[in-house]
């Protein structure tokens, strides 16, 4: 025990644990010794006053006695008494700081708790509303720092290997309070380095928290020892999170007092940590969810091939505009419908590849687009067919009376568009270091001027495109006239089906004969269709549907079976002529096409070398592969090859002198030139000498007139075809008129 011998009448600056008066100081030091006893709070600060045994001395003391004065010893007395009464009263002050000390501890614990868990409830409120990773995290970060009164707390998650396997670093994403700094700069990994055996570290490494209690001691954070004291930390906790996609991660939470996160708290913030981790998969699986949602939206909408909104993405927006319009009483916004369809697109595929057709379609795509105003739209429909809605956009509202002005003006304006976008798919595409040209054929309907539903309007484009198709045209409008055609095209599907399970069918020959002599050496089949009916429908008009709808291939097939009768009939009747057969080029197509072809020759009984197959250049351009593999089978089994309409298509010398050819046939718009001017002279010259040189003879189509004959003999075209001998005639003419032209020649 220390004694101090007041000087004056201060007790500020004093630190003492008993005070002694007597009577008389006591009255002077009432106020100071009062307010020391108040500061001490719950902490006893004992007053021993000494007292005489006079009278005049007991006036005051059983007033203070127990307020601010805690026992009188009146003198003289012994040392005995003196000293039991002072060890009393220290044991009191003892006693007392012994209870504050584990009151305190009680309180820090139950505050440390309390807040803890208003963190949790706050985090967990926060995790309910927040919608996104980043929000989340910096939201549960700053309630941890500036509510609940936390130094620091960032959350951060493991990056790929810094370069040495061993070690990777922390990625820190969310940072809050007022040590913010220190974590911004603190370099913290996880492996086995100094710097990633901290807590941080340890806690993502195993997967388990990691308190430190002291920082300014643990030997665990020596690397960041100086950084943290400066920045007045005394303890943390590092929570690992293990979210069930992407890298692990951490919540670090640092407290200015040391001796934080007992085990209470630990087990609150370690469910804030696994609610935490709970959140993320949540928003995880939101995001997935939103992004799966986009993408079936995207697929259900979209062409995955250019990007560009489908035929249904169309349809929903213009129905919208149209029925949002009339919802308002509003007039719907006129629009011209474009539908595109490229030209030979499928020689693309065929002859380059389906990965080089794709690419051209992305370019088309792109060509079309750089053609359109803002507000215009264009879709891909599907293959190689493309929609443009292009919305009518005039300078001025037009009045009631200006309705057929305004329909001109719109159809005018589509017209300018489709020729413009023809013109620039016209320019070469650089495909795999080819350069291609396309052509374009673009229907066009109004909207609503000739249907006010979009749907009906998109099919009349498709109709009057179709036309154009037919035509050869570049651009056709939609009429009355184009429905009635493309429900003909339709019904005339129908009724194929019907003409070929009825034998509707029939062959009819043309003699095929030596220019010089007329003698007729051979016969062209062609197909003749009489419907039940008795209408005759036209080979250029049934042909093509079958090609459209598959029907080509049976079609084909019974024009072989019936010409290989026919001709096994006339060979046994003495008539030594040869047949000649068009083929489709689906016909060549396949691993067993040329078996298939010379089974159907043989069924009829036709032997191969009475047979000339004819192809077009066109045909030579579709699966070039399979074609010639075929042309070559057959021709090995004694079959000859005739190209068809030669000079009108893009052979090559080189293809010419690969494929198994035996015949070129001229086309008919050269035969026709020979009389108006010199160019088909030059042009058949030529083509026979071509053909002299590669060992093949000529055959001249469309000969009309004895001059043409006569021209052609002189030209060294030694075979022809046409009216000027006869034209094609039914299987029972043939054989008479061949015994004329021998009777004449």
């Amino acid at each position: 025990m220390t004694l101090i011998r007041l000087q004056d009448d201060g007790l500020d600056t004093l630190d003492f644990d008993l005070l002694i008066v007597d009577a008389l100081s006591l009255e002077r030091l009432r106020e100071p010794i009062m307010q020391r006893r108040e500061e001490a709070g719950l902490v006893v600060l004992p007053v021993l006053v000494l007292t005489s045994q006079n009278p005049g001395g007991k006036a005051r003391l059983p007033e203070a006695l127990g307020d601010w004065v805690d026992d009188v010893l009146r003198v003289p007395t012994t040392g005995l008494e003196l000293r039991a009464r002072v060890a009393n009263l220290l044991r009191l002050r003892a006693l007392s700081q012994r209870q504050y000390e584990a009151h305190d501890a009680t309180r820090r614990d139950l505050s440390g708790l309390s807040r803890a868990l208003r963190t949790l409830n706050a985090c967990n409120e926060i995790m309910l509303r927040k919608t996104t990773e980043e929000g989340l995290l910096d939201a549960i970060c700053r309630i941890i720092t500036q509510f609940e009164e936390y130094s620091l707390a960032w959350v951060g998650f493991l990056e790929d290997s810094t370069g040495s396997e061993k070690t990777s670093n922390i990625r820190k994403v969310a940072i809050s309070g007022p040590a913010a700094q220190y974590a911004r700069r603190a370099l913290i990994q996880v492996g086995e380095g100094a710097r990633g055996q901290g807590p941080v570290g340890r806690a993502i490494a195993i997967g388990e928290t990691h308190i430190v209690a002291d920082l300014a001691h643990d030997p665990r954070v020596e690397p960041w020892r100086d950084d943290m004291a400066a920045w007045g930390l005394g303890a943390a906790i590092a929570l690992p999170l293990k979210p069930s996609a992407g890298p692990a991660g951490v919540l670090s939470v640092y407290s200015a007092h040391s001796g934080d996160f007992d085990c209470q708290v630990r087990e609150l913030l370690e469910r804030l940590a696994a609610n935490l981790t709970f959140g993320l998969d949540k928003l995880h699986l939101d995001r997935e969810r939103e992004r799966q949602a986009e993408e079936i939206r995207q697929l259900a909408y979209h062409d995955p091939l250019t990007g560009l909104p489908n035929r249904r993405f169309l349809l929903q927006q213009f129905q919208q505009d149209h029925m949002g319009r009339m919802a308002e009483g509003e007039t719907p916004k006129a629009a011209a419908v474009l539908f595109i369809d490229i030209n030979d697109f499928k020689l693309v595929n065929d002859a380059l590849g389906h990965v080089a057709g794709d690419n051209m379609l992305r370019s088309v795509s792109q060509r079309i687009q750089g053609t359109l105003r803002e507000g215009d739209w264009v879709t891909r429909q599907g293959g190689d067919e493309f929609i443009v809605i292009m919305m009518d956009q005039p300078r001025r509202p037009p009045g009631p009376e200006d309705a057929e002005a305004s329909v001109k003006r719109l159809a005018q304006a589509a017209e300018t568009l489709a020729a413009r976008i023809i013109q620039i798919l016209r320019r070469p595409f650089d495909i795999e270091g080819f350069s291609h040209r396309i052509g374009a054929s673009i229907g066009i309907s109004l909207f609503p001027h000739y249907s006010a539903d979009p749907e009906s309007v998109i099919s009349q484009a498709d109709a009057a495109m179709y036309q154009t198709k037919q035509a050869g045209n570049g651009i056709a409008f939609y009429s009355p006239q184009t429905a009635q055609r493309r429900q003909r095209r339709f019904t005339l599907e129908a009724r194929l089906h019907h003409a070929l399970e009825h034998e509707e069918f029939s062959l009819h020959y043309q003699p095929l004969w030596e220019t010089a002599t007329g003698r007729v050496v051979g016969v062209e089949a062609l197909l003749r269709w009489q419907d039940s009916e008795g209408a005759r429908i036209s080979p250029g008009e049934f042909i093509p549907v079958a090609e459209e709808i598959g029907l080509i291939g049976p079609i084909g097939d019974w024009v072989l079976r019936t010409a290989a009768r026919q001709i096994a009939q006339w060979r046994r009747d003495g008539l030594g002529l040869y047949m000649s057969v068009n083929l489709a080029v689906s016909q060549l197509q396949g691993p067993d096409a040329a078996r298939h072809i010379a089974d159907l020759a043989a069924a009829g009984g036709a032997a191969p070398e009475w047979w000339s197959l004819e192809v077009t250049e066109d045909m030579l351009m579709h699966d070039v592969e399979s074609v010639e593999h075929s042309m070559r089978e057959l021709s090995a089994l004694g079959f000859r090859f005739a190209l068809d309409d030669f000079g009108r298509g893009y052979s090559s010398l080189a293809r010419l002198q690969s494929l198994p050819l035996h015949t070129l046939k001229i086309d008919k718009l050269f035969v026709d030139e020979l009389a108006s001017n010199e160019r088909g002279d030059s042009i058949i010259a030529a083509i026979t000498d071509m053909a002299r040189n590669l060992s093949m003879e000529t055959l001249a189509e469309g000969i009309e007139t004895d001059a043409q004959r006569a021209r052609l003999v002189d030209l060294g075209c030694r075979w022809g075809q046409g009216f000027w001998l006869s034209a094609a005639r039914p299987p029972e003419d043939i054989p008479p008129l061949v015994e004329a032209a021998i009777a004449e020649s």
